[in-house]
Order: C-alpha cells, then structure tokens, then sequence
C-alpha cells in the first residue's frame, strides 16, 4: 500500500524533440545518469501513445473499482440471504474476485480518453509533426536533475504533468 502511495505523488515530465534519434540519445544519458529505465518512456510515430503522456486516472480508477467491487460483495452476502451467508467458500472466493475484477475495470476506465487531460492533443500534434515525446516519472528531486538533461540534449519544449505514469 506504501507503494501506491508513493506513485501518487509522482509526477512527470514530457519533452518534445525534434526527432526519434534525438530523443533516444536523451533517453539514454537519462539513464547513463543513473535515472531509473522504468521511468523514462519515448514515444515516436504512434498518436494514440502521445496521448498517455498527459497522464490517465488508472491508479485511481482502480482504487473506486476496488471499492465499488468490496461493496458489491458486501451487498451479495447481506441482500443474498441465509444460502449465500453460509456458503463461506463463496464468500471467500466471491468477494476478491468481485474486488479484483471491478479495480481491473476501474484501471481501464481511468485510462479512457475521456479521463485525460486536455492537454494530450499538444502531445498528439507534437508526434504529427514527426517530433518524438521522452516521459521520465519520478521524485521532484528526480524530476530536477532529468530536467537538466533533456535541457542539455535539445528539448523544443518541457512540460510537467500531474501524472507520475512514464509511457
């Protein structure tokens, strides 16, 4: 649960730049920086990938699913009366994968188009044009020194999301 709470409070930086090429050599002094591999995404030629950079509410869609998914059950067992409550396999069995399949919804729900920022279609125009996207996610300590690199390695632009998701 730590770790999920940690993710939340990631964010991210998306930078533009005027090629793949360029954008893969940035990528990889973000990493010869020591910045981790999973943190760091690039995106070229593929639109519908753009778009994640300005982030989805999938964290937080699975946790309402998961809730929604717990209450489901909990009305299963009290409106289901005397045969379901005392069917503990059932319940034992039932109950998680009602959580698990209504936070397994919830995660796609939350990466919808229409759960995203408004932002995404600077993203998707910047890909258009043939630019290529690099997301590094992380710390805002992290996030400084990646700054500072993709600064140095030509980025047309930088933009900070409120999402801790690298492509």
């Amino acid at each position: 649960m730590e770790d999920l709470k940690e993710e939340l409070k990631e964010k991210s930086l998306v930078a533009a730049f005027p090629d793949h090429e360029t954008a893969v050599t940035a990528a990889t002094a973000l990493d010869a920086a020591g910045i981790p591999p999973d943190h760091v995404g690039v995106v070229a030629e593929n639109v519908r990938q753009a778009r994640e950079a300005a982030g989805s509410f999938s964290a937080l869609g699975a946790i309402v699913g998961a809730i929604v998914g717990a209450l489901m059950a909990l009305v299963f067992v009290i409106v289901g009366g005397d045969n379901v409550r005392q069917n503990l396999v059932a319940i034992v069995i039932g109950a998680p994968a009602l959580v698990f399949a209504f936070a397994a919804i919830g995660a796609l729900v939350g990466r919808a188009k229409f759960f995203q920022s408004g932002e995404y279609e600077s993203y998707e125009r910047a890909i258009d044009r043939g630019e290529a996207l690099v997301t590094v996610s992380g710390s805002p300590e992290l996030l400084q020194r990646a700054r500072r690199i993709l600064e140095e390695h030509g980025a047309l632009r930088i933009r900070r999301e409120e999402t801790g998701e690298a492509i």
